[in-house]
């Protein structure tokens, strides 16, 4: 793609109008289920997609931007995908309620049903089911009275979804206005390990104090640290790097690999407190990636590509499900001492990859307590009939629950009930698989070990009762995004249902890390593929950029910057499409996130601060040439 700002402008003046389009496909499929959506919104989101297509013009005349605009407008075309999906969602009345889901699905249905009474039923079929006898006529929208958009202007103002993306606009301009200057790049260059290591201290007491990978409330500050730490490591490593050739059999001596072995391990920290193994895994990627751009000779490569690749097959092979282990002779024996090891979160999200639709096993250690967790709190007569002691734990917790009281110790009260009630469910699910767990559906040989028809009987009741309370655990909550995703792309197929008309409310999460699934289902294969498409033109023209920096420094930032947001965009689509583990990380530029959606922008301002150091350099170096020439 030619890097004339008037070409890029106009490409996304055409997404500009595309996403206007998109809009109003999305207002009239609503009408069809009968609702409107909001007017105000939409009118916010194409201001905002038209504050990003003039900017470029600004940059040029303003602040004479020299670089590359196609790494630009590829993520304004992720970030307008986004907006329009985000639009869908939130117009939804069945996606935003938290109380009333069922009953806005419900005036979804009959506004359905009413319609194809009115289009298909004859005029008996009509007065038989309590309309009035009119033939058979399509429905006209512009005569019905759907459900009104409850949005105002202030309150879209003054909205999250209007302050985040303005404000990450903000510091993207921001961003690239620092990066340009040669004093930032060389104290960000000097001052990689202060950097990190005030980066560390809030970032720790955030993912110490933060509950289910979540820091007051729903937010995620650790997402902005990725910045700081990839300038860590790109100082230490720009520094290191030509040391680091003086190897002996392709391993680089200790003095030189420990200090970089320090720094790479730093962002692990908080992560792994958090659980958080997409972040991990990303983080992996791309420390992995700018080692091997900053070693320069092939045997070194080498012996670290090899190492990575045996220690990925390692972990990758324990942390198989047992049931897939079994298949290969000794494997499951091998693997024991590293499945110790990994966390219990790494184990679900395997299973989830491999085997999503089968429930684990009751005693599966990672999920044993979600179950107990699901069991005590649904099934609460069985647990009274099987423990009559926890009645008065049930009454107890009711009666604390209830007066909503906020002391400290009342709050402490509750949750010791809490763990009582899911111990006891536990012991309970235990007991009675251990009982089961052996039970044959050959009758003979149950009457074999001793069983007699009676004992039999109850035993498989009692067996039928556990899998479906397991199935039902499973499928209600640790498997619900993941089976909800996959139907939602495949029902998606080539073309998609049409924007508004699929039923993307159902996937949970759909406007964050689900939002792939939620694009494949609406606009099929052609949506998933068009952001794909984006992606690659980022990376393809974020590498470039990178190859053409004249200091490692730049090179390695710039390496690093687009290796997050393509690697955070393979991960995410990858786990959805369950051709990699699901992480729960966002899709850059896509997701709806405030921190997610700021940090991809600043990590997108200093790539075309990049880019543009590297057209002045390359200018100064034609001037220079030709002054040569000259003379």
């Amino acid at each position: 793609m030619k890097n004339r700002t008037a070409l890029h402008v106009l490409i996304l003046f055409v997404v500009l109008l595309l996403t206007a389009i998109s809009h109003y496909a999305i207002y009239y499929s609503a009408l069809i289920r009968g609702y409107e959506t909001s007017w105000i919104t939409a009118t916010r989101n194409l201001i905002l997609i038209f504050i990003l297509a003039v900017l470029p013009l600004l940059l040029k005349k303003v602040i004479k931007f020299y670089g590359n605009w196609t790494i630009y407008t590829s993520a304004v075309v992720l970030f307008s995908i986004g907006l329009t999906m985000q639009y869908r969602l939130f117009s939804d009345p069945e996606y935003t309620s938290r109380t009333n889901k069922a009953e806005a699905r419900q005036a979804k249905i009959q506004t359905l049903q009413e319609r194809y009474i009115q289009e298909n039923y004859t005029p008996e079929k009509k007065q038989m089911a309590g309309f009035p006898p009119s033939p058979p006529a399509p429905a006209d929208l512009s005569k019905e009275t759907p459900r009104k958009a409850t949005e105002t202007f202030s309150e879209v103002l003054t909205s999250g979804k209007t302050l985040i993306p303005l404000f990450a606009i903000f510091s993207f301009v921001v961003a690239y206005i620092l990066m340009r200057k040669e004093s930032v790049l060389k104290s960000l260059q000097n001052n990689g390990f202060l950097i990190v290591s005030i980066t560390l201290i809030p970032l720790m007491a955030a993912a110490v104090t933060s509950q289910a990978g979540k820091f007051m409330g729903n937010m995620t500050p650790w997402e902005p640290s990725k910045i700081p730490f990839l300038i860590g490591f790109a100082s230490v490593l720009s520094e290191l790097y030509r040391r680091l050739t003086k190897t002996y059999w392709g391993i680089p001596r200790a003095q030189d690999l420990i200090p970089l072995f320090f720094m790479a391990v730093l962002p692990f920290i908080p992560f792994f407190v958090l659980k958080d193994f997409g972040q991990m895994l990303v983080f992996s990627s791309v420390y992995i990636t700018l080692y091997l751009i900053a070693v320069r000779r092939f045997l070194q490569r080498l012996v670290f590509a090899g190492s990575v690749a045996l220690l990925v097959a390692i972990l990758l092979l324990s942390a198989l499900p047992s049931s897939v282990q079994v298949k290969i002779p000794l494997l499951s024996t091998l693997a024991e001492p590293i499945r110790a090891f990994l966390p219990m979160r790494i184990h679900q999200r395997f299973h989830l990859w491999f085997d999503a639709f089968t429930p684990p096993t009751p005693d599966t250690p990672w999920w044993k307590g979600d179950l107990a967790e699901f069991y005590w709190r649904n099934y609460k007569d069985d647990l009274i009939e099987r423990r009559p002691d926890a009645k008065a734990l049930y009454d107890e917790l009711e009666r604390l629950e209830s007066s909503k009281s906020t002391s400290a110790e009342s709050k402490k009260r509750i949750s010791q009930i809490r763990n009582e009630l899911k111990k006891a469910a536990e012991e309970e699910i235990i007991k009675t698989y251990e009982l089961t767990k052996n039970l044959s559906d050959n009758e003979g040989e149950n009457q074999q070990i001793g069983a007699s028809q009676e004992e039999e009987k109850e035993l498989r009741e009692l067996k039928e009762k556990l899998e479906r309370i397991n199935e039902e655990a499973w499928f209600g909550d640790d498997a619900l995004q993941s089976t909800r995703a996959t139907f939602g792309i495949y029902s998606g197929g080539k073309t998609g249902r049409g924007l508004g008309l699929g039923y993307v409310e159902l996937i949970p999460v759909a406007d964050s890390d689900y939002v792939y699934a939620a694009i494949g289902e609406e606009l099929g294969l052609f949506g998933g593929l068009l952001i794909t498409f984006a992606l690659v033109i980022f990376v393809i023209s974020g590498t470039k950029t990178a190859m053409e920096a004249r200091d490692m420094f730049s090179k390695l930032c710039a390496a690093g910057l687009t290796a997050f947001i393509g690697f955070q965009g393979l991960v995410n689509m990858g786990g959805i499409t369950r051709a990699l583990p699901m992480t729960g990380i966002t899709l850059p530029f896509v997701s709806h996130g405030g921190f997610s959606l700021i940090t991809s922008f600043i990590m997108l301002g200093m790539l075309l601060a990049i880019s543009h150091r590297n057209a002045v350099d390359a200018l100064i170096d034609k001037a220079g040439a030709e002054k040569v020439k000259l003379s």
